[in-house]
């Protein structure tokens, strides 16, 4: 399998952005040498068509995604993962930003949106790659039933976190947790067997500057001194939680 060369999967960052166009190569082959593959995920038609113009590269897998900030490419997206899922291993990002979405017909709006990449996850038999921000309740009323779902970044509570691993389910723990006590608090109590990285890069760096996959190891260092465990050991936990997660066994 692919999977079994890397030593770490970034599960959720974004290099066809903007923000790589000036060394795209680099950073993927930073990534390459570091022995680290990584899950690009699409967030509109767009981005989409460019993670999959992505897997020319290894160490690269793709998720195809419908951002809840996004209104009009619904019905393009749906028909674009259809064609395309035998290139993906996940669906995502999909799902609620109520920090943007402040008006209830909006979150509504994004709800029933959500509600249709659901059902395109289960009909595709594909994971859920879940965005949640300050939506998580709403979230899991939503998604709890799905087979294979990963919350990516994050950053609910911990009473959340339980019923969420309770439905075998994964979270995804960004590199900010190296200054961040409450994702610091939530690794500390969640299953070992529940836990994945990501960078979501450009974002969530541990330090200033622009994330992006190779670092994705920060946050394994961050985990591991808090399960008082080394880095390989950390980062082997979290692989085979990774592959669990994205059929990659």
């Amino acid at each position: 399998m692919r999977s079994l060369r890397w030593h770490l999967l970034d599960t959720h960052c974004h290099i066809d952005m903007p923000a790589f166009d000036r060394d795209r190569q680099s950073v993927i082959n930073r990534a390459f040498d570091a022995r680290i593959a990584l899950i690009n995920s699409g967030i509109n038609l767009r981005s989409n068509q460019a993670t999959k113009d992505l897997l020319q590269h290894e160490n690269i897998f793709a998720a195809y995604g419908y951002s809840p900030l996004n209104l009009d490419e619904k019905k393009h997206v749906e028909e674009f993962i259809r064609q395309n899922a035998d290139s993906a291993i996940a669906i995502g990002e999909v799902g609620l930003d109520f920090y943007h979405a402040t008006e209830e017909h909006q979150r509504a709006e994004q709800e029933d949106t959500f509600s249709i990449f659901i059902r395109l996850s289960e009909e595709l038999n594909l994971p859920l790659v879940i965005h949640s921000r300050d939506a998580e309740e709403r979230v899991f009323k939503l998604a709890h039933r799905v087979d294979q779902a990963v919350y990516h970044c994050y950053g609910g509570n911990a009473e959340l976190l339980n019923a969420i691993v309770g439905c075998g389910h994964y979270i995804s723990i960004p590199t900010r947790v190296c200054k961040s006590p409450h994702h610091q608090k939530l690794v500390e109590g969640a299953p070992r067997e529940a836990i994945l990285v990501e960078t979501d890069s450009p974002y969530q760096a541990a330090h200033r500057g622009r994330n992006e996959p190779s670092l994705v190891g920060d946050a394994v260092v961050a985990i591991s001194r808090i399960w008082d465990m080394t880095f390989e050991d950390t980062a082997s936990i979290i692989m085979k939680n990774t592959c669990m997660a994205f059929n990659l066994v």
